[in-house]
């Protein structure tokens, strides 16, 4: 779903040097592409019970569907949702425990592995698990960063934020309205899947992914929150969907989808009046997911970051910008002025072949056809062009 993003935007692959990234940008309708091994229904209750309780990485209830596969162990209360590709498991986030637990949750989960003889990947972690992370041995490498919001002291005033309230200015004038959804309804349903098809023909990326990157809004409806954007004749023109953190008492803005003709600043009053919502119901703090190759944020000594391999991932990664807008979904990113910013990584086990096996299977997540079909549809994209 490498997990959004965007996000939900195209993470990032280092090719037999580190991890990657992602927000999520794609239909689930593709995720056939992929051969998952389902998780029962017991299974994904069960997960969806311990997002409630524990959840802290933006992208926890993100990352649970019916294609999600489940461990757990009777001794210590928590679960790793995690998906397989070869013999690679890559777990999209940190694992679902109490802060107390994580560490030897983690610890059991790396020991099955072991014995089961495959390889673990975390991606994006959060700088808590990161620290975790350092302590059961594994390599850290910062592969992005996340706005966070203080919702009880954020307002959109000043420098920083004044291409936002220009962006909100222009969409008021041009008639957009912003409410929550309080009832999901098959006409929204239908509207919502129409401007979802719509602002995905206007995506850089020339394939349709899969894993974290799919944007399905509607998956777990009873747990999110949704928020429209009309214009002034009531046309659908913008839709946001927002996934709650519950052990940081926040919400991440998961879906930010506006069509390609709206208004513009459409998106910009969409996130502004979302997050006015949320601070008024009581939440206290927000995201909008990670940046992947952002440097915002600090990174703590005791993750033990390997700026080489950082450094390796910005350089692979940069040689795909022109298939993906990394610095652009960062720029929109911070123009909403975020009371800082959180640092966010690829997890892996050492070893010689580790980082690139993972990379392997990561590229195998993100473009099921591997690298290969990518470069040609891209190429046969611009000639069409």
């Amino acid at each position: 779903m490498f997990f959004h993003f965007i996000g939900h935007h195209l993470w990032l692959f280092a090719a037999g040097s580190g991890a990657g990234v992602a927000a999520r940008y794609i239909q689930l309708r593709h995720r056939r592409l992929i051969n998952f091994h389902f998780a029962d229904k017991e299974s994904s209750r069960e997960l969806l019970r311990l997002q409630e309780l524990y959840g802290y990485n933006a992208h926890s209830l993100v990352s649970i569907s019916s294609n999600t596969r489940s461990w757990s162990c009777k001794e210590v209360e928590g679960a790793a949702g995690y998906s397989e590709f070869g013999k690679v498991w890559l777990v999209p986030g940190d694992p679902l425990a109490s802060a107390e637990n994580l560490h030897e949750l983690s610890r059991r989960f790396l020991e099955t592995a072991y014995k089961e003889k495959r390889v673990v990947g975390f991606m994006p972690a959060t700088e808590r698990f990161a620290l975790e992370g350092a302590r059961l041995g594994l390599r850290a490498v910062k592969v992005g960063a996340a706005p966070y919001f203080d919702l009880e002291t954020w307002a959109p005033r000043g420098d920083r934020a004044k291409k936002a309230r220009a962006g909100v200015n222009q969409a008021r004038r041009a008639g957009v309205c912003v409410s929550r959804v309080e009832v999901v309804d098959e006409t929204l349903i239908k509207e919502a899947r129409l401007l979802c098809k719509s602002w995905l023909r206007t995506r850089r990326s020339a394939v349709r992914l899969g894993w974290l990157f799919a944007v399905d809004l509607f998956q777990n409806p009873e747990r999110k929150r949704f928020f429209t954007a009309r214009d002034a004749t009531g046309k659908l023109v913008g839709f946001l969907a927002a996934s709650p953190i519950p052990a940081r008492e926040g919400w991440y803005l998961e879906d930010v989808l506006r069509l390609p003709d709206a208004p513009n600043g459409t998106s910009d009053l969409l996130v502004v009046k979302t997050l006015e919502y949320l601070k008024r119901d009581g939440a206290k703090l927000a995201t909008l997911g990670t940046a992947p190759l952002a440097r915002d944020g600090i990174v703590d000594p005791d993750v033990g970051n390997n700026a080489f391999l950082a450094s390796a991932v910005r350089i692979v990664t940069n040689c795909f910008a022109v298939f993906y807008n990394f610095e652009g979904l960062r720029r929109f990113k911070a123009k909403f002025a975020p009371s800082w910013w959180e640092s966010e990584y690829a997890l892996v086990q050492h070893g010689v072949l580790v980082p690139s096996r993972v990379a392997h299977a990561l590229l195998r997540a993100i473009v099921p056809g591997g690298l290969n079909q990518f470069l040609a549809r891209q190429s046969i994209r611009s000639i069409r062009r």
